[in-house]
């Protein structure tokens, strides 16, 4: 796959559309060996690729791919759970410092 393909995705019925170099930002995740092409990841009825979690969460983790921006407090520990299942380590360990300042 090409880095500034466009992809579409079916996060758990929310329909995304990011780039391929986002999925792929960090090459240890879950994501970047998901999307490297040595690995068949499920498509929808529409051709999308289906990623089974939440997609209210996940976008969350898109945006951090994205831009580095850190999820809202509410959705701290939501996120980090993604973050932990995914393998993005660099999301993890803010959003667990953010999340216990939060707490404390």
């Amino acid at each position: 796959m090409q880095d500034s393909k466009v992809v579409d995705l079916n996060v758990g019925g929310r329909h995304l559309t990011t780039s391929l170099s986002t999925l792929t930002k960090y090459p240890d995740s879950m994501l970047a060996a998901m999307f490297s092409g040595r690995h068949p990841v499920a498509k929808d009825q529409d051709g999308r690729y289906f990623i089974d979690v939440d997609g209210d969460v996940f976008v969350h983790i898109l945006n951090f791919l994205r831009f580095g921006k850190m999820p809202p407090p509410e959705r701290a520990q939501d996120v980090n759970e993604y973050a932990e299942y995914f393998g993005i380590q660099e999301l993890k360990a803010p959003v667990t410092e953010d999340f216990e300042k939060v707490l404390y």
